[in-house]
């Protein structure tokens, strides 16, 4: 492993999005304003990306291909998986919830409810301080319809649109990050790499990223978050031979989020959304699982290009 070069990732990919998120502080630019989504997607998630074209092109002067440059044909079915592997983290989340949460084994988690009460009040509350509630009229959704339209829109959108987004973070850490501590194994490159991930989103929690809530202890649910879906990224990348299977994932996951605010009810950000004790339980779940139903993958998980 070429320590010195984790480590100069690690410092400049903090330095370049940390700076952008304490020009944001300092200059009070709200982080879920529209501005401060902008700034978050355009200048603080490209930190990775941009930290490890500066390291492999100025400094060691090498190229990319490495760090899933490209694209084998070949591989095109685990491309078509990755959204499977989507579906199956969000329905085993959401599993959790009405499993500790309608069972009310633990409160915290709320209360998953397909009702329309529950989606229309829900609906209007996403709506708040966007449109005019008093004149706008909501057109008649079914929950269920709702909430396939929001699966499949994710997966759409995950898979095409947001790809340049996602790849900002992910050329370092499934790219950059993945091929330099794949001597640590499976478990171990992925728990480092989530480590790191989750620490880097330091700064835009306690700005009210994720858990606006609940930042300081956001720090570490963030982390335990990362520590737990790592492995599902690092599968998708090496399976798909490309970075831009970890991209689609990536994607996907960020476009589900109005999903747990539209379809649990008394819900709590700390347990009951794909940040939480849910989704952490649910990607632990299929971390399991990969390691119990691939163990050839796992066995040679450091040298899988």
């Amino acid at each position: 492993m070429n320590w010195r070069k984790i480590w100069l990732y690690i410092l400049f990919s903090s330095l370049i999005s940390w700076t952008v998120a304490s020009v944001m502080a300092l200059v009070h630019i709200k982080i879920d304003s529209i501005l401060g989504m902008a700034l978050l997607a355009g200048l603080y998630m490209p930190g990775p990306a941009l930290a490890t074209f500066v390291i492999q092109k100025y400094l060691y002067k090498e190229g990319f291909k490495q760090y899933g440059w490209t694209f084998d044909i070949k591989l095109i079915k685990w491309i078509l998986f990755t959204p499977l592997l989507f579906l199956s983290l969000t329905l085993l989340t959401f599993a959790t919830i009405a499993l500790l949460g309608n069972s009310h084994l633990v409160p915290d988690f709320g209360e998953l409810s397909f009702t329309q009460e529950n989606f229309d009040y829900h609906l209007r509350e996403l709506a708040k301080g966007k449109v005019d509630l008093e004149t706008v009229e909501f057109p008649h959704i079914p929950p269920v319809i709702g909430f396939l339209a929001i699966l499949g829109q994710a997966i759409i959108g995950g898979s095409t649109i947001s790809l340049p987004i996602m790849f900002g973070e992910e050329f370092g850490w499934r790219g950059l990050m993945l091929r330099e501590t794949r001597s640590l194994g499976f478990l171990g490159s992925s728990g480092f790499i989530g480590l790191v991930w989750g620490v880097w989103h330091f700064p835009i929690i306690l700005m009210g990223h994720n858990y606006p809530h609940h930042p300081y202890l956001g720090i570490l649910m963030m982390t335990l978050f990362t520590l737990s879906i790592s492995p599902l990224f690092a599968y998708v990348r090496l399976k798909t031979g490309s970075i831009l299977g970890a991209c689609m994932m990536h994607g996907m996951l960020n476009a589900s989020g109005a999903l747990y605010a539209l379809y649990v009810a008394n819900g709590n950000e700390l347990y009951s959304s794909v940040a939480g004790w849910a989704g952490i339980c649910a990607g632990s779940i299929l971390t399991f699982l990969i390691i119990r139903l691939d163990k050839k993958f796992v066995a040679e998980y450091g040298t899988i290009k």
